[in-house]
């Protein structure tokens, strides 16, 4: 009598957790967005211009750097970056670019809501834009960002392309980070910038940080080998984490030194 009671309590354990794991695997599912875009609050920096790109039910607002130069920049931020902080550091290095700095949809000023294929869309549209003003445009993308830049890079016709620890896929990513989920199945924001990695024949400046808290290494090491239409030149900096990586004095001289 004592065995079939052990089977049917443990039979009720297994259902329990897998009710649980079930359960946990949904509301990852349902909040996925909301774990990877961090968006921030809108800033006022005076001196500095904008433009509002109004897309209907979107406006994107874009902080403009250097207007009427010949050459331009865009940047995409991390997924919880003000782009805004950068506006001192990219006129120092940038001087001979025309720098815009994209405010994602629901960050910094842009209305909506944060997803893979808005900040994609949006991409597009940006580049659309200021192309016309332009000889040619490069593209900077820092985390998420370079997700959207290495997409933008693949969609339109670009200079350079400057990739600051950047990641293969959330996917990938996120199967270090959650071993226990099924990631490959519930992540809809797939941010697979390794699947795309071919198309891009531009000359490519990949920055890793060595000892990066949040993207594993491997992951950045894992893009660079995905890129076999150009060699990108990768530089890993040490003693430097995800979100420090700008303090590194080799940092602003190696991208700079590669915009010229």
């Amino acid at each position: 009598m004592k065995i079939p009671g052990i089977v049917t309590v443990l039979a009720q354990l297994v259902a329990v957790l897998l009710i649980v794991y079930v359960l946990l695997s949904l509301w990852f599912f349902a909040f996925q967005r909301r774990m990877i875009y961090f968006p921030t609050p809108e800033v006022h920096v005076p001196g500095v211009a904008h433009i509002i790109l109004d897309k209907g039910k979107v406006r994107i607002k874009v902080w403009t750097l250097n207007t009427g130069k010949g050459k331009a920049l865009i940047y995409f931020g991390g997924n919880a970056e003000n782009v805004a902080g950068n506006i001192d550091d990219f006129r120092e290095m940038f001087p001979y670019y025309t720098v815009y700095l994209v405010n994602y949809r629901g960050y910094g000023g842009s209305s909506g809501s944060p997803s893979e294929e808005g900040f994609r869309s949006d991409a597009l549209l940006v580049y659309d834009h200021f192309s016309k003003r332009h000889a040619s445009v490069s593209v900077m993308g820092r985390s998420v960002g370079a997700a959207v830049a290495t997409y933008l890079a693949s969609q339109r016709r670009v200079d350079k392309l400057v990739l600051v620890t950047p990641f293969d896929s959330a996917v990938s990513v996120g199967r270090k980070i959650y071993p226990f989920l099924p990631v490959g199945l519930i992540v809809r924001e797939r941010l697979d910038s390794a699947a795309i990695a071919d198309k891009i024949t531009v000359p490519t400046l990949i920055v890793a940080a060595e000892d990066d808290e949040i993207i594993p290494y491997a992951n950045t090491r894992n893009l660079a080998a995905a890129f076999t239409g150009v060699h990108p030149e990768f530089v890993p900096l040490s003693g430097v984490g995800h979100n420090s990586v700008q303090m590194h004095p080799e940092y602003k001289r190696r991208i700079a030194g590669f915009m010229r």
